[in-house]
């Protein structure tokens, strides 16, 4: 971390983000493309579905920044959550507080959120590639079974000086207790994702598209539950 001039504000937590909105499309993928990115970890996925979603915290206290990835509901020892195979973001504020203190998979990319009456539109956008876009219309509210997407269960590795690995454990971390919901509308989507190196997000083409939604809240990373803690050493 910078010592003279910091990247990240310190403390990072609390933070808060009013008006956050979020873009979820639940999608079903290969089970077994799902546990060959999962063998790096002590995850087990829960069936053969997986979250793309595209989030807007522009309006966060700390440090205004876009949010994009591929979820995946999991269970880690007993327990139920989800974990991030893919996460971009378009602040190295966000993106280094995010992986250096939790473990998240984030990495830069220009990246969009908007939504114009019943339709919604996300890109994702890195190294010159469209990497993930997703059109939605909520013109006609469906019923959509979302799975749980709390807590996170991240691999946060610290790698040393010579090569080696100095640490890697599992955090987990949970702000869905905090989050104010305000409204939710359900509806239709396509999705597009091409691969480039090292970001292979054309592999998860979905098989077939189960819903989206478009939820709009007040988000709040407090003391309590805004900081991660580790649950395991490995």
């Amino acid at each position: 971390m910078p010592v003279q001039a910091p990247l990240i504000p310190d403390p990072f937590v609390p933070y808060e983000c009013p008006d956050n909105v979020t873009l979820s499309v639940l999608c079903r993928a290969d089970p077994a493309l799902l546990q060959s990115y999962l063998a790096p970890v002590p995850y087990t996925p829960l069936d053969d579905r997986f979250v793309v979603y595209a989030s807007d915290f522009s309006n966060c206290n700390k440090c205004r920044f876009m949010d994009a990835g591929i979820i995946v509901p999991v269970e880690f020892e007993g327990r139920q959550g989800a974990t991030y195979l893919f996460e971009y973001e378009d602040n190295d504020e966000a993106i280094a507080a995010g992986r250096d203190l939790w473990g998240y998979p984030k990495k830069f990319a220009d990246i969009t959120l908007e939504t114009v009456g019943d339709k919604a539109t996300a890109r994702v956008t890195r190294k010159g590639t469209d990497i993930l876009t997703i059109h939605a219309d909520f013109t006609e509210d469906l019923p959509l079974d979302m799975p749980k997407l709390a807590p996170h269960f991240n691999m946060h590795v610290q790698p040393g000086p010579d090569g080696k690995v100095l640490s890697r454990r599992i955090i987990e971390r949970d702000t869905s207790p905090d989050f104010q919901l305000k409204s939710t509308r359900t509806g239709q989507a396509t999705v597009s994702m091409a691969s480039i190196e090292n970001d292979p997000l054309g592999e998860f083409a979905p098989i077939e598209i189960l819903g989206v939604q478009l939820i709009r809240g007040d988000f709040f990373a407090t003391e309590k539950n805004g900081w991660g803690r580790t649950i395991k050493t490995l």
